[in-house]
């Protein structure tokens, strides 16, 4: 008997914080990010995360943990990478403007922002606080 396909996949955004809790084990949230890591791929989660991602992920790991280990993530990453086109860097764009000064929006934040409302997409993988805020407002 052939296994069934579930109908409904689930989907979430791998933002930089929550890759940067994984990798640097002195980050105050690895731990929870290592458990929230395992929970999606237990639950079936299909992870991707985007070419804007990728490059803050490796300048981030770059400096602050050195070129050797950041060269070994990105050897390694296995995460489904979208690469952002001119839509997205337009709604980043407009995203941030709206936001205003009372709620400032990295410009990361706001391509990844867009990407997930584009996609359709609604959970995210982060420990940033900044970017999960953004995420209900």
């Amino acid at each position: 008997m052939a296994a069934s396909v579930p109908e409904y996949l689930p989907i979430a955004f791998v933002d930089t914080s929550a890759i940067v809790a994984l990798v640097d084990r002195e980050d105050h949230t690895h731990g929870d990010a290592v458990n929230a890591y395992h929970s999606l791929v237990d639950d079936g989660y299909r992870l991707f995360t985007t070419n804007h991602v990728i490059r803050e992920t490796y300048d981030l790991l770059a400096s602050t943990l050195g070129h050797t280990v950041a060269a070994q993530w990105l050897s390694d990453v296995g995460l489904a990478v979208y690469v952002t086109d001119n839509q997205d860097e337009t709604r980043a764009r407009e995203r941030i403007l709206a936001a205003g000064p009372d709620r400032p929006l990295r410009y990361s934040d706001a391509i990844s922002l867009s990407v997930m409302e584009r996609l359709g997409i609604v959970e995210a993988f982060a420990v940033d606080p900044d970017f999960l805020e953004s995420m209900t407002g």
